[in-house]
């Protein structure tokens, strides 16, 4: 007795035999009967003709098996009997004569094309490579009809995750997973692209099985494009005749026959496509060929995406220690955080060049050059070590940037590269806050190795960003406000003072107690300027 299920897809009727063998039902490449239907698990169910007659057993899939409307684990089959595979409809029925002619096995969508649906679920049931070659490697041991193909399909990927061992980098991967695509699928022309930032497919290798062939880009973009955005990995015997790419003049054009074209899926991202294809044989590939090429790019994708995280954090790295040289760890992590949401470039956080409002901040040691030939030159340098630290983490304390030691003198920006409305108020507090640390230095070193610092500031704007060689750029600021500062300290500050420029004064008056000095001409300056010498916080 033999027995066929009836079903319908797409206003097609189709029937599926049923003959002494075992037959799994499901969505994944590998099953006998494959049913692309909302709902349905990549192995949902089995078949099995037994000596008592056909009996149906549930795979422990996410939405259940039902015949009749009634859930089952196992039962046998009836003449007439309907299963529901989640809520797709099959009729189990005694063989009998039929208009419709029986499809090959293993029963595909149409004789010009296969598509294999949702790559989102094949990857996350897959889980690892380690768990996705046991899978084929169980198939293997139960003596499985489907050895032969689980058995080549495993070795493949044995490769394939060597490869991504042994290579470090992404032109490493992709020129060695393109080398075995060409070992083991009958492909005369190979492309792998990935998406960029703006999520534009880019091309990052091209390979032709003859040498000496262009390496243009010809590529479907009707088929990518149906693979990329839709999840699909797809595969066509005929593109010419194939009624899903009628539309596709690239098709025509390129003249395309036999191809394949798979989604590197990782995670909740597709990064880029896998294409194959041949332009002069028809149905050179074959629904194998297709589950190779889908579980290579499963496998691959993995590989690319860490290889690009890896790349990413190295980038990262770079640019934190370069970051870690001028800002406090909470700025450099806000404006890493920025770069890597794409605001690179906006308003809180640039590094380009550009006016701004910013306070200047000159710290200097008095009387250094007498007090440095009193000690050696290491001593010296372990002396300023420390007091350049204790200084920088006062600066940082208040997210000031530092721009640079100059000798034994310190400069630091208060308002750029981060947007900060009360910098004048913050430049100020590290000022004070540098005269508080420099006393606890001071108090633990002997009389001998004790020195003063004066602090000048003044606010205004200054051109503020990345300046400096193609070979060497530094984060800094320019402009009369940089200049007038300078000034300020080096000829209107004393021992242990804290001055500041008329504008700063303007913008904290009400928050510190000040004291007017005059009006003073400063070297460079055409004009006197006021200057105000800082005492404290206003009570």
């Amino acid at each position: 007795m033999s027995y066929v299920l009836r079903y319908t897809v797409d206003g097609t009727e189709k029937e599926f035999p049923i003959s002494g063998r075992e037959i799994i039902v499901g969505r994944a490449p590998d099953c006998h009967l494959v049913l692309n239907q909302p709902g349905i698990s990549r192995h949902h169910c089995k078949m099995t003709v037994e000596s008592g007659g056909v009996f149906i057993s549930d795979l422990k899939s996410k939405n259940g098996t039902r015949v009749n409307n009634i859930y089952i684990k196992r039962v046998q089959l009836g003449n007439g009997d309907q299963i529901l595979v989640a809520e797709f409809m099959l009729g189990f029925h005694q063989a009998g004569p039929s208009t419709m002619p029986f499809p090959s096995e293993p029963e595909r969508q149409s004789d010009q094309m296969v598509l294999l649906s949702d790559q989102k679920e094949l990857h996350e049931e897959a889980g690892t490579i380690i768990r996705r070659v046991n899978d084929f490697q169980d198939i293997i041991a139960s003596k499985d009809p489907r050895q032969d193909e689980a058995q080549r399909i495993t070795t493949v990927l044995i490769k394939v995750a060597e490869a991504l061992i042994a290579v470090n980098t992404l032109d490493q991967i992709i020129g060695k997973l393109m080398d075995l695509i060409f070992e083991h699928l009958p492909a005369d022309r190979g492309f792998l692209m990935l998406r960029d930032e703006n999520e534009q497919l880019v091309p990052k290798v091209v390979r032709h099985r003859e040498h000496g062939e262009s390496d243009n880009i010809e590529i479907s973009r009707t088929i990518a494009e149906k693979a990329l955005n839709d999840k699909m990995a797809i595969l066509t015997t005929d593109a010419q005749v194939d009624p899903r790419f009628s539309a596709g003049e690239s098709i025509r054009f390129l003249g395309i026959k036999s191809a394949m074209c798979v989604p590197l899926f990782h995670k909740e991202k597709t990064i880029g496509i896998l294409y194959l294809d041949s332009p002069t044989s028809a149905a050179i590939f074959g629904p194998n060929d297709l589950d190779l090429l889908t579980a290579m790019a499963n496998f691959s994708a993995v590989g690319i995406e860490q290889t690009q995280l890896n790349e990413k954090i190295l980038q990262e790295t770079s640019v934190r220690q370069r970051l870690e040289r001028y800002h406090s760890p909470s700025i450099v992590n806000r404006i890493l955080k920025n770069i890597a949401g794409g605001q690179s470039e906006g308003e809180e956080y640039n590094l380009r060049v550009q006016e701004r409002d910013v306070t200047i901040l000159f710290a200097d040691i008095v009387g250094f050059t007498p007090f440095s030939e009193k000690f050696s030159p290491n001593r010296i340098a372990e002396l300023l070590n420390e007091y350049f630290s204790a200084m920088t983490e006062v600066i940082f304390r208040y997210e000031g940037t530092l721009d640079k030691y100059i000798g034994d003198a310190i400069m630091a920006i208060f308002g750029a590269p981060n947007n900060m409305s009360d910098h004048p108020y913050r430049a100020v507090c590290t000022a004070l806050g540098m005269m508080e640390q420099l006393e606890v230095i001071n108090r633990n070193r002997p009389p001998s190795e004790q020195f003063a610092i004066r602090i000048g500031l003044n606010t205004g704007r200054a051109v503020a960003g990345d300046i400096g060689s193609i070979k060497r750029m530094e984060y800094t600021v320019l402009g009369n406000t940089v200049n007038m500062a300078s000034r300020i300290e080096s000829m209107a500050c004393k021992a242990g003072q804290v001055v500041i420029g008329e504008n700063t004064y303007m913008a904290v008056k009400d928050q510190f107690e000040c004291i007017n000095l005059g009006a003073i001409q400063l070297k460079g300056i055409s004009e006197k300027v006021n200057v105000y010498r800082v005492l404290g916080f206003a009570k």
